[in-house]
């Protein structure tokens, strides 16, 4: 299987080379609005019409869904931290990868308790 390289723009304009999970690495396999680019290394090089940032959008439900599960528990924590991986993937966006697995983001986030 070739390594694939996607280079995103964020949408504040910058650029970032992230390699995709994608599978299906075969010659003229590229979704549309891919430009792809081969490399000597094996390498596949392509650019995305997609931002990063229409791209992770697609994780931001699972944390919020997890977030309201734990805040309506009538012993909800004072303070909770989770940790996942998020996956890019040109096919389906982002989506969250087992906290073991390899991922392109991993994440550890922690929430306060609000109260005083």
């Amino acid at each position: 299987m070739q390594q694939r390289l996607v280079i995103f723009t964020t949408d504040d304009g910058g650029e970032v080379a992230i390699q995709v999970a994608d599978d299906d690495s075969s010659p003229g396999a590229a979704p549309p609005g891919v430009t792809m680019r081969g490399m000597p290394t094996g390498r596949v090089v392509e650019r995305t019409q997609r931002s990063l940032d229409e791209v992770l959008e697609h994780a931001r439900p699972a944390v919020g869904a997890l977030l309201r599960q734990v805040r309506q528990q009538p012993d909800a924590p004072d303070e909770f931290e989770v940790e996942f991986g998020i996956q890019v993937s040109l096919e389906v966006g982002a989506y969250i990868a087992a906290a073991s697995s390899t991922a392109n983001f991993r994440v550890t986030m922690r929430w306060l308790s609000r109260e005083n």
